[in-house]
């Protein structure tokens, strides 16, 4: 008896949705899973961003849409090679990462020396000094959480980390830390007999 074959699906990844909600799923990507941006990427309408992010977080429950992102997503994954642990492990380099590793402050005495012709006592003044740690001395991770380092025309050096709000929220959601549900709890007692308008009156209705 020959064995059964089975096909393959030759139905186009995101068929199932709609234009919109397809242009949604590519923007939530593009922009880093950014919902809020996204959505008013795909519906410029929307100029509240609270509002899109309501709106992008309702759209996110959307079980197809979903599905979607973690199709996609999959697929990249396995494309670059990237596991979840990987990606958990590099966000966790920028949201616990420290500026104080990369940059280094202080406040420092200096004495200032009387011009010529000036009488009196040298004076002491405090200057606030700012130096960058050497690359050399620097560990992989924290050079992995810098985002920019750069130096203006007038000399002043500019050092910026990756968001750590941003990693911290996202490991948040991937361990499953945060939900917009919120649980409302009530005891409610059974009386025996009904209550009489003027213990109605007491409970629910607030005096002035």
């Amino acid at each position: 008896m020959a064995g059964k074959t089975s096909k393959v699906s030759t139905q186009p990844l995101g068929e199932a949705l709609s234009p919109k909600h397809e242009a949604f799923v590519q923007a939530y990507i593009i922009n880093g899973l950014n919902g809020a941006k996204a959505y008013r990427e795909v519906y410029p309408n929307c100029k509240s961003a609270h509002a899109a992010e309501q709106a992008a977080s309702r759209l996110l429950k959307n079980v197809e849409v979903a599905a979607r992102i973690a199709e996609i997503m999959a697929v990249g994954a396995e494309r670059a090679e990237v596991t979840a642990e990987e990606i958990i492990r590099e966000l966790k380099k920028l949201g616990f990462s420290c500026i104080g590793n990369v940059v280094d402050w202080r406040n420092e005495v200096i004495t200032q020396e009387l011009e010529e012709g000036q009488e009196g006592e040298p004076k002491s003044v405090l200057v606030p000094r700012v130096t960058i740690v050497p690359r050399a001395e620097l560990q992989k991770a924290t050079l992995d959480a810098i985002a920019e380092v750069s130096q203006q025309t007038n000399g002043a050096l500019r050092v910026k980390m990756h968001d750590k709000h941003a990693a911290l929220v996202s490991l948040g959601k991937h361990l499953g830390l945060f939900s917009d549900t919120v649980q409302i709890k009530a005891v409610y007692g059974i009386r025996d007999k009904p209550m009489s308008a003027e213990e109605w009156k007491k409970q629910f209705v607030k005096p002035g």
